[in-house]
């Protein structure tokens, strides 16, 4: 059994209505799809600002396949900081969520992303860890 990491989704923009992610790397909205068959073993979120003036209090990522039963759409809160003032600490550990789904290479992976009161200019990431 091999496990790899690989970076699911992105967004660069405050969105207050929940908002397709960006796949992969890419700048363009769309879904993920696994590089192989196999298990979806954790989630990673990553919250991070991209400026002095960042804001992100909270927010949360759906992520939604058809393989999965008997939900098909996980929600996963996370936790952002106040204002990104300098000079400010932030501490950017990724929000962990360990999960067994099967995963399709087939069956593509859709991710939305909302974030809560006020949001400037944040950066969030999420990554899968795979089992294959």
């Amino acid at each position: 059994m091999e496990t790899y990491l690989d970076q699911m989704f992105n967004y660069t923009s405050a969105v207050t209505t929940l908002t397709q992610m960006y796949a992969g790397t890419s700048s363009s909205q769309g879904t993920y799809s696994p590089k192989a068959n196999g298990t979806l073993v954790n989630i990673f979120i990553t919250a991070t600002p991209q400026a002095a003036t960042s804001l992100c209090q909270e927010g949360y990522v759906t992520l939604a396949c058809t393989n999965w039963m008997p939900v098909n759409t996980l929600t996963i809160p996370f936790v952002g900081w106040g204002l990104q003032t300098v000079p400010a600490y932030y501490n950017n550990q990724p929000f962990s969520y360990p999960v067994a789904l099967p995963v399709n290479t087939a069956l593509p992976i859709t991710g939305n992303v909302i974030e809560f009161f006020s949001p400037v200019t944040p950066n969030v990431v999420v990554w899968g860890a795979f089992t294959a």
